[in-house]
């Protein structure tokens, strides 16, 4: 059996903390999402790119 990574997409993030420790885990993320600016700009910096729309719009 292949050996896949179990995969997760994070809503309102933050900074990403729960998500470096899922990432740390073995976990891959697929997606990421916060619309607080100051949270996406640490979660910028630590983990890479997160969607900064407003979870409402979101289709």
């Amino acid at each position: 059996m292949k050996n896949t990574k179990i995969k997760f997409a994070s809503l309102f993030s933050g900074c990403g903390g729960l998500d470096l420790g899922f990432e740390q885990t073995g976990f891959q993320r697929i997606g990421s999402n916060d619309f607080d600016e100051n949270a996406q700009a640490v979660y910028r910096l630590n983990l890479g790119e997160i969607d900064g729309r407003d979870i409402l719009t979101v289709d």
